[in-house]
């Protein structure tokens, strides 16, 4: 399946991004703590939490766009050629990380948490992970619509010359539903993805979130860095 200009697009801009991406986690690193040596405040610490934020949110609103005008080929999205490392795939949740996983990086990065931030996280998961099944039961029927009889025509290659009257358009017509759920759902998980990331920070205090967004970044370096050097 050839790629798209808007996915085309997409990956030159995820490039760029990439490299401010890298720049933000170097300063996110010197950040994670506030010494003499560095002579980091606590607002700039609180300015670079805002800033890495915003950067973060940029990436999906421009994915959010791509999607938008991506057409016959918004499927590329869900594997897209960003992300074809093993482990990446591995981790894929409909086209990226899985929104739960912020928790596991936020108790393998924060030792600190008070009562309250863990009470106040607990009950966070439980609403992400609900939320989770709501977008991955939309996604399912969405996926299900791939066995209805026009679209497994599409896949088994019957074009339309072998179709009768009304037949071609109802293949167009089903095979338009399907790109339109896929990218539906890629968006409401990718806001889900965004706003688990804002509410967790929420909690945090500022120098929490901090180490927190740190790792969340490396995350992406790293998988980034699996790609390079699977594509050599």
């Amino acid at each position: 399946m050839p790629i798209t200009t808007s996915s085309q697009s997409f990956t030159s801009f995820a490039n760029g991004w990439l490299i401010r991406h890298r720049h933000f986690v170097e300063q996110l690193t010197c950040a994670s703590s506030i010494d003499e040596t560095n002579r980091i405040t606590l607002q700039d610490q609180q300015f670079l939490v805002t800033q890495f934020l915003s950067h973060c949110l940029q990436y999906y609103q421009e994915k959010s766009s791509a999607v938008s005008v991506a057409g016959d080929n918004v499927f590329t999205f869900f594997s897209p050629p960003w992300f074809t490392s093993s482990y990446a795939r591995l981790i894929l949740w409909v086209g990226d990380f899985k929104p739960s996983l912020v928790f596991k990086l936020t108790d393998s990065t924060v030792d600190d948490l008070t009562r309250h931030q863990r009470d106040r996280i607990l009950t966070l998961r439980a609403e992400t992970r609900r939320r989770e099944r709501d977008v991955m039961r939309d996604f399912a029927l969405v996926q299900q619509s791939v066995a209805d009889p026009p679209v497994m025509l599409a896949a088994r290659g019957v074009g339309a010359m072998g179709m009768v009257d009304g037949e071609e358009s109802d293949l167009e017509e089903a095979m338009e539903v399907l790109k339109n759920g896929m990218a539906a759902a890629m968006n409401d998980a990718d806001e889900l993805r965004c706003a688990t990331v804002g509410r967790v920070v929420e909690i945090l205090t500022t120098s929490q979130a901090v180490k927190v967004l740190r790792t969340i970044g490396e995350l992406h370096l790293r998988l980034r860095e699996l790609v390079g050097l699977e594509s050599e």
